[in-house]
């Protein structure tokens, strides 16, 4: 990655609010500011960094293979796939989402007793999910399946099928800007938490490290009130703590083998957790997605930070 001198990152096939390129062909979205904190922690700029689009199918191989360097919150932590690629950090909570149409007249999932249902084939999220509620409800769904999110997403909005399956705040981006009339959609977050991670090939160490950190850099800058607005004057007048960690303290970089400056280099450019959130997902936005879970363990989330010392 340094001697190319960009990190290549793995995208959604084009889901607005998580990765998608805009008008102009900049990819824009929550995963891809991940990605480009990974690209400012590196090699010092956010911009250094190259989106592959995959569908479920293709992601964990393309990480085994090193045709990405890293993998953002496309797909769900489980222990068989951590035996395959190494899963670093959560960066989003999220459950699965049953979206149908308000006409049918349901309000919970017994109520879609025999319906068809749009999914996306090669992810085992949303199928087990189905099971689960067919158990749970006693009811039966007929599955339709699609090579991707988008293909199922356009089959279910077309009326191929009744319902449509698929991780929640990519249902709630999908209703928000791509349904000819959201308000005729109901969503219904099932109980089940996705754990949705970042990953890497097994056996880089020191990836692993940068990797890890950046993470934890961006939800401790959120909880410390470092954004990049303030960061020049956090950095020259902050907390020792909150100066050590945005380069005053070269050992820092040193013992991660970036520059002393990778930390400021982060915020200053991509911004902290909460940034990148409202950015792409927040009130401001289309989706207007509620963070739920994904908030700081101080605001009833399940967001908290490694210490950086002890």
């Amino acid at each position: 990655m340094i001697k190319r001198d960009y990190v290549t990152c793995g995208a959604s096939q084009g889901i607005t609010g998580l990765s998608r390129p805009d008008e102009t062909g900049v990819w824009r979205g929550f995963d891809v500011d991940v990605c480009r904190a990974f690209a400012a922690a590196l090699l010092g700029d956010a911009g250094k960094v190259r989106f592959i689009p995959l569908n479920a199918a293709q992601r964990l191989p393309a990480v085994q293979t090193g045709e990405i360097d890293v993998l953002q919150r496309t797909t769900t932590v489980t222990f068989a796939r951590d035996m395959a690629i190494r899963f670093v950090a959560v960066t989003q909570f999220d459950s699965d989402v049953l979206i149908f149409r308000k006409a049918l007249g349901a309000t919970e999932p017994k109520g879609l007793d025999g319906r068809t249902v749009c999914l996306q084939s090669g992810g085992s999220s949303a199928d087990n999910t189905l099971t689960r509620v067919e158990a749970d409800e006693g009811i039966h769904f007929e599955r339709v399946y699609f090579d991707s999110s988008i293909t199922a997403r356009d089959a279910y909005f077309s009326g191929r099928c009744d319902v449509y399956v698929t991780d929640g705040f990519l249902g709630a981006s999908q209703v928000a800007t791509v349904a000819r009339n959201p308000s005729e959609h109901a969503l219904v977050y099932l109980d089940h938490l996705l754990p949705q991670g970042v990953a890497i090939a097994r056996g880089d160490d020191r990836w692993f490290d940068v990797v890890r950190w950046t993470v934890n850099l961006l939800i401790w800058a959120e909880q410390n009130g470092v954004t990049q607005a303030n960061v020049d004057e956090r950095l020259k007048n902050g907390p020792a703590e909150v100066r050590r960690v945005l380069g005053a303290d070269p050992a820092f970089g040193r013992a991660i083998g970036l520059d002393p400056k990778w930390a400021y280099n982060v915020i200053k450019q991509v911004g902290n957790y909460g940034e990148i959130w409202e950015r792409n997902l927040g009130a401001s936005t289309r989706i207007k997605a509620d963070r739920r879970l994904n908030r700081s363990y101080k605001n009833g989330g399940l967001l908290f930070p490694f210490p950086w010392d002890v």
